[in-house]
């Protein structure tokens, strides 16, 4: 199994939780929400033989859902609404950086706002060598009160803690957003070089194979069948 680190670079104590599994933050929606849609809430076909599942029997969403691991914001923000637009407060010092909105020049993010500001990521990230971190939004979340933009750092090499354009995802947001919120979800990936062609009768032969496959049976057909089990600890 390879192995990510986290270094708490700023408070040796351990006062900051190290980032955990992101397993460990199934969202309620999931919790609640039904695997099967048929009547009785049995796991059966439906007359016509389909199949009456939910998105919570799709493995792909499970699996984006769970991927790597989720970083919580280390310290209260609290946010006040002024006639030249929301004032961030913190109490840790080097805890956020204000910078320029030129610097986001014709970003998306940098639509209809008129500050920039980055949560600066306390933890420096180390990855086995010729290994990523894709960084972004938890995934398959109910919308948190902030934003951030995403993006990829070579950590196999790069020790230095990294920092997080962030926006107010309402912007008439007022209060607290308290130490603790999960704000991104960290996806390890290896690096590798990757060239695109077109298929041929191979891949049209095994996209056949799959559909005999699938009809085999009703429930749970991509995991049966294809699905493989990630693990992050």
């Amino acid at each position: 199994m390879e192995k990510i680190i986290f270094t708490d670079i700023h408070n040796s104590e351990g006062v900051l939780e190290k980032p955990k599994p992101a397993k460990e933050y199934i969202p309620d929606w999931y919790k609640e929400a039904k695997s099967h849609l048929s009547p009785n809430g049995k796991k059966e076909p439906s007359l016509d033989g389909s199949y009456m599942t939910t998105v919570k029997r799709c493995m792909p969403v499970w699996d984006m859902m769970t991927a790597g691991y989720i970083m919580e914001t280390p310290y209260d923000i609290y946010v006040h609404q002024t006639p030249q637009g929301p004032n961030f407060q913190w109490s840790a010092k080097d805890a956020m950086v204000v910078q320029n909105i030129e610097q986001f020049q014709n970003h998306p993010y940098s639509k209809n706002i008129n500050y920039a500001i980055r949560i600066v990521i306390p933890w420096s990230i180390k990855t086995p060598k010729g290994w990523s971190i894709m960084v972004m939004e938890p995934q398959h979340h109910e919308p948190g009160p902030i934003t951030c933009a995403s993006g990829i750092v070579d950590t196999d090499d790069y020790s230095l803690p990294f920092n997080m354009f962030f926006k107010l995802r309402d912007p008439n947001f007022e209060g607290m957003i308290p130490a603790g919120t999960p704000f991104l979800q960290i996806i390890p990936f290896k690096r590798e070089n990757w060239e695109s062609e077109l298929g041929t009768n191979k891949e049209r032969i095994k996209f056949t194979a799959d559909g005999q496959k699938f009809l085999r049976v009703f429930f749970d057909r991509y995991k049966k069948f294809w699905w493989q089990r990630k693990e992050y600890k």
